[in-house]
């Protein structure tokens, strides 16, 4: 219970980190995707992969632990049959 407390205090504290830093940035930079050509400021975009890759991590967590807990499943069903 501790441990995971504070690992929850340490990430919000690099997240408030990361914000403070990128929040004196302001120069705008140029970002070429495959389609499209944004001008964004570079707070903007860090805030933008942030938040990318703490959705993908929350849903391959979540299917696995999904995996994890459904493994059985199939053969208790093919087991009754």
């Amino acid at each position: 219970m501790l441990r995971r407390l504070v690992f929850i205090f340490f990430t919000l504290l690099v997240i408030l980190l990361g914000f403070l830093l990128g929040s004196t940035n302001q120069q705008l930079t140029e970002l070429n995707l495959l389609v499209v050509r944004l001008e964004l400021r570079v707070v903007d975009i860090a805030v933008i992969f942030l938040l990318t890759g703490l959705l993908l991590g929350l849903v391959f967590s979540l299917l696995f632990s999904l995996q994890r807990k459904t493994r059985g499943w199939f053969s208790k069903t093919a087991d009754k049959a």
